[in-house]
C-alpha cells in the first residue's frame, strides 16, 4: 500500500512547481492559506513518513501534499481559499481521511482561509491484520498474488501481495471481510475464500484490533469448456456469442463460435457455470432455456475438458385478440410486447412471430389509454405453431386536454399531466402521460371519479408546474378545476395554460441547535418513501433552491428522518400551510427549522400475533392524504416522528415472509361489521403507541 515511485515522482513535481511559484511571486502567499496538523498512531505516538494529500472538496485533482516528520507533523502551503479533503496513506495501513474516516465520501472538510493556517490533527484508526499463505493444488507457494479484503458491511477495502513463499500480511480496519484474488493471469475470474467462485458462497473473516486473523487458501485447479452450437435444423451457427458465468452470474469468460459452430474456453476455475448463447436478436441458455434461472448447470472439473452441445430453439407465433372485459367487444387498438419484439393493432388482432419455443411473458397496453395494461405471464410457445389468445382488458376513463403557453397560446410538447382523485396527490416516480408536438395529451386509463390535474413541464423547461385551473394555474389543489371521468368514456379537461417558472430558496436548520441540516427533502407534494421522488435536498449548509414552480402561492414540505415532516409555516398539513408566493423569474425566500415532534410507535402483526418482517409503515394526513411521516418496520416494530397535533391514518408496504408482500390502507371493523379507515390523533407532544393487526390469511 506504499506509494509507487511514479506517484512519488508526480507528487514531487507538484511540490517543486508550488515552490517555484511561491518564490517567484511573494505577494501570492498572502492570497493563499495553509493547512497543517499532527498525525498520530492509534497508540498516540507520532506517525512518521506518512504521505498526506490535500484535494479540493469538489475535485479529484491534487492541490498539495507533504510527508509527516518523525513526530507526525506536516504542513501544506499555497492553497487557495476554500474547502478541502485531507487523505493519509501510510504504508501497511488502510488509507483514511480527516477526521478518522475510512473513505472520502464521509470525510470532514477543512476550510482554508487566505493568509491563515487551518489545523487538521488526526489519529490513525486502530487495525488488525489479515495473514496467511496461498498455495497451489500441489502445495507449492503462489508468489505475487494480490489478495483483496472487502468489508461485508461498509465495503472498505484492504489488500496485500504474497511473497516468494506465498505468504501475505496486511492491515485492515476491524470488521467482517470477504477475501478474494484473481488466480489466472489475463482471465477475468475471481476466487473467493474458501475455494469458491461465487461471492454469495464466500466465507466471512472477522478482523479485531491488534490481532492477526489467519486465512490460508489453496488455488482452485482449472479445467476447460468446449462445445458446439447449431441452428434448429442442425447446421453450424457461426459467430454466435458465448458467455460463461458462475451460477450467480459472477466472473467467467466470453468467446464466439467458429465457422463450424464450435467454441472453446481453455481455462476456467473448477466449479459450476451457466452458458448463454446469443446471435443477432436471439439469445438462449444451455440447455434450450430462455432465461438464466432455468438454465442447466455445467460443471467444470480441474484437469479435465467438459463438452456441451446445444441448438437454437425453433420459433412459433402468438395471435392476440383482445376484448373488453365489461362488454366483450373487441378492443381495436392495442399493443403487445415481448422480450424480442413489439407489435400494435388497429384491427383488434395482433400476431407476434419468431418467438423461441418456450414460455414467455407478454405485455398488453392500449396506446390511446382506453384500457388498463395487462401482463400475460407464462404464455407457452410451440415451434412451428400459432398459439391463439383472447385476453380481457379492463376499460378505463380518459381525460383529454391540450397544453399551451399562457401568454401566446402556442402548443407545448413534453409536458406531463397527472390526474389525482381527492387525497391521492403525490410526487410520481416518472411520467408516462406527456403532450405531443401539438400540445395534445390523453390522461388515462383512470378509474371513474372526480379528478384534478397537475402539470409538470420537466426539469429543463422554462415553464413552471401547476395545478390546472379553469383559466390558468394555481399552487393550491383546492383551487384546481375538477373533471368528472366515467369508465369507457372520454372527458374533456380544462386547457393547461403554462406560465414561466420561478423558484424558492432558503435555509433549513435544527430548531434546538440552530445548525444547518443537510439532506432535507423539499417539495410541494409528498411521495412514497424509498422511491426517491423528492424535488431537491438541502446541501451541507442547509441551503436549498426549489425551482420549476409556476408563479403562484405554493405550500412547501420539509422532511428528513429522524425529524418530523412539516409544511411551510410549521403546519402539519398542506392545506394548513402558509403558502410561499412565487413570481416569474424571481426567487422567493423561505427559511425553516426542523423539530423532532411527537413519536408514533407500535407493533405490526398478523391475526395470530406473528410479526411482519420488514417494510414501510406510512402515516398520512387525514385532511390531505399526504405522507405525514414514515418508519421502516423491523421485526414487527416501527417508530415514526410526526408533527402534532394532527389526525392520521396508516398505509403500508410490508413483507410477512418470503414471497408474502402486503400493501394497502389500515382498516378496522366497526360496530356494524363494516370495514373502515382507522383514524388516530397524534398528540402535540409525547408518544402515541398503536398495535396494528393485518390478516395474512
Amino acid at each position: 500500500m506504499r506509494l509507487s515511485l511514479t506517484r512519488r515522482a508526480a507528487l514531487a513535481g507538484v511540490v517543486v512547481g508550488a515552490v517555484v511559484l511561491s518564490g517567484a511571486t511573494p505577494a501570492l502567499a498572502a492570497e493563499t492559506g495553509t493547512v497543517s496538523g499532527r498525525l498520530t498512531t492509534s497508540s498516540g505516538a507520532g506517525a512518521a513518513e506518512v504521505p498526506v494529500q490535500v484535494y479540493p472538496s469538489d475535485s479529484h485533482e491534487l492541490a498539495g501534499w507533504a510527508y509527516t516528520d518523525s513526530d507526525g507533523n506536516w504542513t501544506v502551503t499555497g492553497l487557495d481559499a476554500g474547502r478541502y479533503d485531507v487523505a493519509f496513506t501510510p504504508s501497511e495501513h488502510p488509507e483514511q481521511y480527516y477526521r478518522q474516516k475510512p473513505d472520502r465520501q464521509g470525510a470532514d472538510e477543512v476550510t482554508v482561509t487566505a493568509g491563515e493556517t487551518a489545523t487538521a490533527d488526526d489519529q490513525l484508526l486502530p487495525t488488525g491484520f489479515l495473514t496467511g499463505r496461498i498455495t497451489d493444488a500441489a502445495g507449492q507457494p503462489v508468489a505475487d498474488f494480490l489478495v483483496n479484503a472487502n468489508d461485508v458491511d461498509t465495503y472498505k477495502w484492504s489488500g496485500g501481495r504474497t511473497d516468494a513463499d506465498g505468504r501475505y500480511r496486511f492491515a485492515a480496519l476491524p470488521g467482517r471481510y470477504l477475501l478474494s484474488f484473481d488466480p489466472i493471469e489475463g482471465v477475468y475470474q475471481t476466487q473467493y475464500v474458501p475455494g469458491k467462485i461465487d461471492r454469495e458462497d464466500a466465507g466471512q473473516f472477522e478482523v479485531t484490533s491488534g490481532a492477526d486473523t489467519v486465512v490460508d487458501e489453496t488455488v482452485l485447479p482449472t479445467g476447460s469448456l468446449s462445445g458446439r452450437f447449431t441452428t434448429a435444423s442442425g447446421a453450424p451457427l457461426a459467430s454466435a456469442e458465448v458467455s460463461v458465468t458462475t451460477v450467480n452470474q459472477y466472473s467467467g469468460a466470453n468467446t464466439q463460435t467458429d465457422a463450424t459452430g464450435a467454441f472453446t474456453v481453455p481455462t476456467l476455475l473448477a466449479g459450476s457455470y451457466k452458458v448463454r448463447f446469443a446471435k443477432g436478436d436471439r439469445e438462449q441458455y444451455h440447455r434450450g432455456k430462455l432465461d438464466h434461472e432455468s438454465a442447466a448447470v455445467v460443471v467444470v472439473r480441474g484437469g479435465r475438458q467438459t463438452s456441451i452441445e446445444d441448438s437454437l430453439l425453433g420459433t412459433g407465433s402468438v395471435r392476440i385478440s383482445a376484448v373488453d372485459s365489461v362488454t366483450g367487444a373487441p378492443v381495436a387498438r392495442f399493443c403487445v410486447s415481448s422480450n424480442s419484439n413489439d407489435i400494435c393493432s388497429s384491427t383488434g388482432q395482433a400476431t407476434l412471430t419468431g418467438l423461441p419455443q418456450g414460455r414467455h411473458d407478454l405485455f398488453l397496453y392500449a396506446p390511446n389509454k382506453s384500457h388498463f395494461s395487462r401482463e400475460l405471464a407464462d404464455v407457452r410457445v410451440i415451434a412451428n405453431q400459432t398459439t391463439a389468445l383472447a385476453p380481457k382488458l379492463r376499460p378505463g376513463a380518459v381525460i383529454t386536454t391540450t397544453v399551451v403557453d399562457r401568454a401566446t397560446g402556442a402548443p407545448l410538447a413534453g409536458v406531463c399531466v397527472n390526474a389525482f382523485l381527492n387525497k391521492q396527490a403525490a410526487l410520481t416516480d416518472g411520467h408516462d402521460r406527456c403532450s405531443d408536438h401539438t400540445g395534445s395529451i390523453q390522461v388515462g386509463p383512470l378509474t371513474g371519479g372526480t379528478y384534478r390535474l397537475f402539470a409538470d413541464p420537466g426539469g429543463d423547461s422554462e415553464y413552471g408546474r401547476q395545478w390546472v385551473g379553469a383559466t390558468g394555474g394555481t399552487g393550491d389543489e383546492r383551487q384546481a378545476a375538477t373533471v368528472s371521468a366515467a369508465v369507457g368514456a372520454v372527458s374533456a379537461g380544462p386547457q393547461v395554460r403554462l406560465d414561466r417558472a420561478g423558484r424558492v430558496s432558503g435555509t433549513v436548520t435544527d430548531a434546538v441547535t440552530g445548525q444547518p441540516v443537510q439532506d432535507v427533502d423539499v417539495s410541494v407534494l409528498t411521495g412514497h418513501p424509498g422511491v426517491g421522488v423528492s424535488d431537491v435536498t438541502t446541501d451541507e449548509n442547509g441551503r436549498y433552491t426549489l425551482g420549476r414552480l409556476g408563479p403562484y402561492a405554493w405550500p412547501l414540505v420539509f422532511s428528513k428522518n429522524p425529524y418530523a415532516t412539516h409544511w411551510s409555516g410549521n403546519a402539519v398539513s398542506r392545506f394548513a400551510a402558509t403558502p410561499v408566493t412565487v413570481t416569474v423569474g424571481g426567487t422567493a425566500t423561505h427559511d425553516t427549522a426542523m423539530r423532532r415532534g411527537s413519536t408514533v410507535d407500535g407493533t405490526f402483526t398478523n391475526q395470530d400475533g406473528v410479526a411482519f418482517r420488514d417494510g414501510w409503515v406510512i402515516a398520512r394526513s387525514a385532511d390531505t392524504g399526504d405522507v405525514a411521516g414514515s418508519g421502516w418496520l423491523s421485526d414487527g416494530r416501527f417508530a415514526i416522528q410526526l408533527s402534532g397535533r394532527q389526525r392520521i391514518y396508516f398505509t403500508y408496504d410490508v413483507t410477512f415472509a418470503e414471497g408474502q408482500d402486503h400493501s394497502g390502507r389500515y382498516l378496522v371493523t366497526g360496530e356494524d361489521g363494516t370495514r373502515r379507515l382507522a383514524l388516530f390523533t397524534v398528540p402535540a407532544t409525547g408518544t402515541l403507541s398503536v398495535n396494528l393487526v393485518v390478516p395474512t390469511s
